[in-house]
């Protein structure tokens, strides 16, 4: 089986996050088919979704990786919760449901902002903000910002990359996740 992913699939809770993952994919010349399952959009945001989602996803993902290499990307905010706390409920979720644990060869990336996907997009773009502060207003959904982020999330996800003094933890947390992608 060749290195290179196949088909990609996304799943995530709304159209910003989708935005960017679209961009940074695009930004690592990937080609490949995507597949993106985004929630609906509801009052309170849709963790929830993304966490009833996420067994059936994973394990179509296992089954499809035997025969063409296939990445599952997986994008859920920690909210007011921690990257671990979100992580542990992810794999809670798989283990309630029958399913096997999350192995570290498992064919996902897990990418956890805390607060949300905008804190990401805000540091991304140059602003000094923290997880505790809601970015959602101050981040642009335009197209032209999200692919500047990706531009910049491209650059700091590389081995060995210099990364901004004003990157918050979930974002250097991740670096590794996105670098699975590209």
């Amino acid at each position: 089986m060749s290195d290179r992913v196949s088909q990609f699939i996304l799943l995530c809770e709304d159209a910003t996050q989708e935005r960017l993952a679209r961009a940074y994919l695009k930004r690592c010349g990937h080609t490949s088919q995507l597949r993106a399952i985004v929630a609906s959009r509801t009052h309170g945001g849709n963790v929830g979704w993304v966490l009833d989602r996420f067994p059936a996803e994973l394990y179509a993902c296992r089954q499809r990786n035997k025969r063409a290499k296939t990445l599952l990307i997986v994008i859920i905010d920690a909210d007011h919760f921690s990257v671990d706390d979100r992580r542990r409920e992810l794999s809670n979720r798989l283990t309630s449901t029958g399913h096997e644990a999350l192995g570290a060869d498992d064919p996902v990336a897990v990418l956890i902002p805390k607060r949300n996907i905008e804190t990401w997009v805000c540091v991304l773009l140059g602003a000094n903000v923290t997880e505790e502060e809601d970015c959602k207003s101050r981040a642009s959904p335009k197209k032209e910002s999200i692919l500047n982020a990706a531009a910049t999330l491209y650059a700091w996800s590389r081995q060995n990359a210099s990364v901004a003094h004003h990157c918050v933890p979930s974002l250097k947390l991740a670096l590794p996740e996105w670098r699975k992608i590209g």
